[in-house]
């Protein structure tokens, strides 16, 4: 066998080591993370959620229509109704059983 036929089978075999190690180590992290790194990650996540959550929120809440009534209109209720609403003192007890 000549030398540069076996040299060239190294080489061969060299690379093709080579592209079977980085094949293998696709999608692995290079470098194991810390228990900080990995809690800081969590965290991040946690607040996004939050913030998502409470965005969601207040896109429902605008989409509901609460009718406001002024001091006027409610004095104007009060009136038509013939009925008020007492609030009973302390041992007062209710009439109307």
């Amino acid at each position: 066998m000549s030398p540069i036929r076996f040299l060239e089978k190294c080489i061969l075999i060299i690379v093709l080591w080579g592209l079977c190690s980085l094949i293998s180590l696709e999608g692995l992290p290079v470098s194991k993370r810390s228990i900080s790194e990995v809690q800081l990650m969590h965290n991040v996540r946690e607040h996004k959620q939050v913030l998502n959550r409470q965005d969601w929120l207040q896109l429902k809440l605008n989409n509901i229509l609460i009718p406001t009534m002024n001091d006027s209109q409610k004095e104007q209720k009060g009136k038509d109704d013939g009925s008020s609403i007492r609030r009973l003192r302390k041992g007062e007890s209710a009439s109307w059983i």
